[in-house]
């Protein structure tokens, strides 16, 4: 028998405050170079987000979370808005992937503040990349 418990209405409250106390740990960490803590951050928010259940349900996570759509969606509304300012800046948008990768073409600090902290953007380096730069129509093995 299954039984749903809703205790209290500042429940639905707590991924908010969640993600105020993450940002808030992350720009502290950045302001004082303490790498120790940003990672740890970074690692507590992944597993904030992969843990608070997914807009896809997996075999086993039980009932998805009423706001767990919201939370995906504000991620992807967030990405559609960069990449309208950055096609009303005049650069290329070239992909976007995920809920927060933004592939565009020209000097794209001249739209965006570079940084770590999560308004910023920043390059992203990955899978043996020396910098964020590729051409396209190129073959990368």
């Amino acid at each position: 028998m299954v039984h749903d418990s809703w205790t209290s209405g500042a429940t639905e409250n707590f991924p908010d405050a969640q993600r105020k106390l993450l940002g808030a740990a992350r720009e502290e960490a950045i302001a004082s170079r303490d790498t120790l803590t940003l990672e740890y951050e970074k690692a507590m928010y992944s597993k904030f987000i992969s843990t608070m259940g997914g807009v896809v349900p997996q075999p086993g996570d039980g009932p998805p979370r009423l706001d767990a759509q919201h939370i995906h969606s504000q991620a992807y509304a967030n990405l559609w808005g960069k990449a309208y300012k950055a096609h009303q800046a005049g650069l290329d948008v070239v992909a976007m992937t995920g809920t927060d990768e933004l592939h565009v073409t020209g000097d794209w600090r001249q739209v965006f503040t570079e940084g770590r902290e999560v308004s910023q953007m920043k390059i992203k380096h990955g899978e043996g990349k020396a910098s964020g730069e590729y051409t396209i129509g190129t073959v990368t093995r």
